[in-house]
C-alpha cells in the first residue's frame, strides 16, 4: 500500500488536473492509484483498464452548470473551491469535503462546509438524471422529498412537472439543515 504522502502527492496532481479543467487526466491520475493499491476501493472496479466516461460527464456537471440558486450568494471564488471539492469527493467516493477546502473555508450560509459540497454534487446529479430522461423520451418527473424535508421541499410534492419544466434540485429555497436531499422520479 502506498504511503499517505503519495496519496497527498496524487490529490494535489488532481486538484491541478480540475482546476485546468482536465477531466480525463484527473479521473485517469485517481484510477492508477487506485490500480496500485494492495486492497483498492470498489467492488469490480478493474482501476487498471479503467473508463473514465461516467467521471468525465459527471465532473461537466460540476464545473459547467450555472450555479446552484441556493448558493447564489457565493462568489466565484468560492464556488470555485467548492465545486474542486465536489469533483475530489465524487472521485475518490468520499463524504467529507473539509480536506479539500481552503483553511478556515466559510460561506455564512446556514449549512455546513460538507453539505454546501453535497449539493453541488447533487445539482451534477439532478442535471444527469433529467438528461437520462430526455433520452429516454420521458416527459414528466416528480419530485420525492427526504422524509425529515423541511417545509419548502415538501410543498414540491404530488405534482408533475414537465422534463423542461422541472425546478431546480436542490430546491433554492431548501432551509434543512442537511440541505435538500429531494430527487426526480420519473413519471412513465
Amino acid at each position: 500500500m502506498k504511503s499517505p504522502e503519495n496519496r497527498d502527492k496524487v490529490e494535489k496532481q488532481v486538484i491541478e488536473y480540475l482546476a485546468k479543467r482536465k477531466f480525463k487526466e484527473a479521473s485517469l491520475t485517481v484510477a492508477a492509484y487506485e490500480a496500485e493499491q494492495t486492497c483498492p476501493r470498489g467492488i469490480e472496479i478493474d482501476w487498471k483498464h479503467y473508463n473514465p466516461i461516467h467521471d468525465i460527464e459527471m465532473l461537466n456537471n460540476i464545473f459547467k452548470s450555472k450555479q446552484p440558486k441556493i448558493l447564489s450568494r457565493l462568489g466565484n471564488e468560492k464556488i470555485e473551491a467548492l465545486r474542486i471539492a465536489a469533483a475530489m469527493m465524487a472521485l475518490w467516493g468520499e463524504n467529507k469535503a473539509k480536506k479539500w477546502l481552503p483553511t478556515n473555508f466559510e460561506t455564512d450560509l446556514p449549512f455546513d462546509n460538507d453539505t454546501v459540497v453535497r449539493m453541488i454534487n447533487f445539482q451534477a446529479v439532478h442535471r444527469a438524471t433529467l438528461e437520462r430522461y430526455r433520452k429516454e423520451e420521458l416527459e414528466y418527473v416528480e419530485i420525492l422529498p427526504a422524509s425529515d424535508s423541511c417545509e419548502a421541499c415538501r410543498t414540491l410534492v404530488g405534482k408533475r412537472y414537465k422534463l423542461n419544466e422541472a425546478p431546480e434540485l436542490p430546491n433554492e429555497h431548501c432551509t434543512h439543515k442537511m440541505g435538500c436531499r429531494c430527487c426526480f422520479l420519473p413519471i412513465v
